[in-house]
């Protein structure tokens, strides 16, 4: 039975990384030829993956990013720029790989997934990596009426956890993106819930909102939040009353890479808004968690200074799909290469000079 227990049972289940693999990979790391800490972020990664896969470090090579789609009812009130009859096209573009995320992927030796978890639309052709898991034809206008039930919410969050549950047999690591009109509204509203801090700080302009689409963004956010009383609320209330399939279906993924112990790449305000309410779940879900890329939405500075967490990719972008996320993958495998091959400067010495 997929309830709220099961799902919080399951949640208490996830471990702490192995911090003893944490400091062999520290270790190592000091032993090699080069000033200790030098290589900045790329010891961070190996620390990282230590904890999670254990030392020594393998090479991950199987990669998957999965972009989850969906539509939000909230675009009724006039808070996108974006027609709704873009997700599906969009989502296609990406299936065929003439999409940003789809030519990343392809150029990056990366599997891609999208998954139609609630796109009013349906795309009509038939794709190997479309996934097709719609709960609903988009969630309600939570202006007016809560986003959609428990069970529905909790179905996408089990939707996320099994999804990677199937795919951990075959992969080593993953990141996620999303698709859906209104999902930046969906988000600011969360992190409001979340965060409760100043909402001009909270919002921004999303797919390209004017000063007058904004501040009526902005009001519908405060207004439900304030009616619902989402401060209040535990994630999975939270994500009913204001959030979206996409959103849910992340946290789920997020939680399901925690179980499976395996590392997941963040990036954009929408995938950190969901992992940002998966750590509210269990912060030992966070130690599974690589923030990859910092969006240009207002949001994210909020999201990661409450999470005490950095970006190491800063490229001005706020495209969605998990762009940033994949660019990261090079960085990894270097990481990773680094800490495999690098000497000591005493086995440099003992090579060329012995």
């Amino acid at each position: 039975m997929k309830d709220k227990n099961s799902l919080f049972n399951l949640i208490n289940g996830i471990i702490p990384i192995d911090k003893v693999s944490v400091k062999k990979t520290q270790i190592e790391l000091d032993r090699k030829m080069k000033p200790k800490d030098s290589l900045g972020i790329l010891e961070d990664i190996c620390k990282k993956i230590a904890g999670i896969y254990s030392y020594p470090l393998k090479k991950l090579e199987k990669k998957c990013h999965i972009v989850v789609a969906a539509d939000n009812g909230v675009i009724e009130e006039g808070v996108s720029s974006c027609p709704i009859e873009y997700t599906p096209i969009v989502s296609e573009a990406m299936l065929n790989k003439i999409a940003c995320i789809g030519i990343f992927t392809k150029t990056l030796g990366v599997d891609l997934n999208v998954v139609d978890i609630g796109i009013k639309n349906d795309i009509k052709r038939e794709y190997p990596n479309l996934i097709h898991k719609k709960i609903r034809r988009g969630t309600n206008n939570f202006y007016k009426e809560r986003a959609m039930s428990i069970n529905e919410c909790l179905e996408a969050i089990f939707i996320g956890i099994d999804l990677i549950d199937e795919k951990s047999k075959d992969y080593d690591l993953f990141s996620n993106g999303e698709m859906g009109i209104g999902n930046t509204t969906t988000s600011s509203a969360l992190l409001y819930s979340v965060t409760r801090k100043n909402i001009d700080d909270v919002v921004g302009r999303g797919g390209g909102l004017s000063d007058e689409g904004l501040n009526k963004k902005k009001k519908i956010i405060v207004e439900a939040c304030q009616r619902y009383n989402t401060f209040e609320m535990d994630a999975v209330d939270m994500l009913a009353a204001v959030g979206g399939f996409d959103l849910a279906c992340m946290v789920g993924m997020y939680i399901g890479a925690a179980l499976n112990k395996k590392l997941m790449l963040v990036d954009g305000f929408i995938s950190s808004v969901a992992a940002l309410l998966a750590c509210s779940l269990n912060k030992n879900i966070q130690d599974y968690l690589l923030f990859t890329h910092k969006s240009e939405e207002p949001g994210v500075n909020i999201i990661l200074d409450y999470l005490k967490e950095k970006t190491f990719l800063n490229m001005n972008m706020r495209l969605g799909e998990g762009t940033g996320a994949v660019l990261a993958y090079p960085i990894i495998d270097c990481a990773i290469e680094m800490i495999n091959t690098m000497k000591s400067p005493e086995e440099v010495y003992n090579l060329f000079y012995k």
